[in-house]
């Protein structure tokens, strides 16, 4: 994949095509507005992949501690992107990023990527019964 590359630099993001997306195409935040984008990017370590005339394709972000806990979110790769490899190229970077070397526990929820997460050890939790959520 040497026309594609992947940089924690948030100085590289380009906020509308996350904010697009995300707001307009993902199931999980469809109507986010452009100001929870740009707030949940300063508070989180994120990933961009960038195609060779520096151009985003892709996006991660991940909250974490940086020492037990790591819960990644907002994965997504552009349609016209899909295909190559590109989330797995991205998911790799997040959890062998330096930044998260650390941590120990890892979390995402997924309604249909569970092939690409199983290849870097992702399970089903062993105590889904456990966990809470509170929607807001």
């Amino acid at each position: 994949m040497q026309n594609y590359t992947v940089s924690s630099n948030k100085n590289k993001l380009d906020i509308e095509i996350i904010h697009d997306y995300l707001s307009n195409r993902a199931y999980w935040a469809k109507g986010r507005s452009i100001e929870q984008v740009q707030k949940s990017i300063e508070n989180s370590i994120c990933f961009g992949v960038y195609n060779k005339e520096g151009r985003q394709c892709g996006f991660a972000r991940v909250v974490s501690d940086l020492a037990v806990y790591a819960y990644i979110m907002d994965v997504f790769i552009l349609e016209e992107y899909r295909g190559q490899g590109l989330g797995k190229i991205l998911i790799e970077h997040v959890v062998s990023s330096e930044e998260l070397r650390d941590v120990t526990r890892w979390r995402l929820d997924t309604h249909d990527a569970h092939e690409l997460y199983a290849k870097f050890g992702f399970t089903t939790p062993k105590c889904p019964e456990r966990a809470m959520e509170r929607l807001v």
